[in-house]
């Protein structure tokens, strides 16, 4: 008879907690009270500080377009926006739509950006060996990527990329070779 009690309390618990439901039943979202949301996520300010806040800002990186030209592509980030965090962008390639659209990227998504900064107008980028692992046609499109990217970000006069603390040179289409790659070093690749 006691299991026959138990078995009784629990199913009518599994009836009782069956009807019971956090998630609402409605079909089309519900607009809540701003009152209603917890934690002050509404706030202008981080959640649980009393000063500091979130700024968002746009920048570009460059991927490649169906003509397979450089092209900027619009990325929201985090401010103030710095070279590192641009370049860690770039290496994430096209987003699903953008991939659909046929953009690409001859960045290697498992190249990892080590430093990055700019000094006199010269962007100091120190990758993982990922970016020499690909084909040297493959390797001039992804350091213009790189040369745009950091050329919106002030370094006008070029990058000067070390792999792994040793330094890349590029043979250029023309058969020189090139420590400081220029905007003018690529511009053959971005679109007119």
């Amino acid at each position: 008879m006691t299991s026959l009690r138990r078995a009784f309390v629990i199913v009518c618990c599994a009836l009782c907690l069956s009807s019971c439901t956090l998630v609402s039943t409605s079909s089309s979202p519900s607009l809540i009270g701003a009152a209603a949301v917890p934690l002050g996520l509404l706030q202008p300010t981080i959640p649980f500080t009393d000063y500091a806040q979130v700024r968002w800002v746009t920048r570009s990186i460059f991927l490649i377009d169906r003509a397979e030209h450089i092209v900027a592509v619009a990325r929201l980030m985090t401010a103030p926006a710095s070279l590192f965090a641009l370049l860690y962008y770039e290496t994430q390639g096209p987003d699903p739509i953008e991939l659909a659209n046929g953009i690409t990227t001859q960045v290697p998504t498992t190249m990892v950006v080590n430093q990055a900064t700019i000094h006199d107008g010269v962007a100091l980028i120190d990758v993982s060996k990922a970016l020499t692992q690909i084909s040297l046609d493959a390797q001039r499109v992804a350091v213009g990527q790189l040369v745009f990217a950091a050329a919106s970000m002030g370094a006008t006069r070029g990058i000067r990329i070390s792999i792994n603390q040793s330094p890349y040179t590029l043979k250029l289409p023309t058969g020189a070779l090139a420590t400081l790659i220029t905007p003018a070093d690529v511009a053959y690749l971005k679109k007119g």
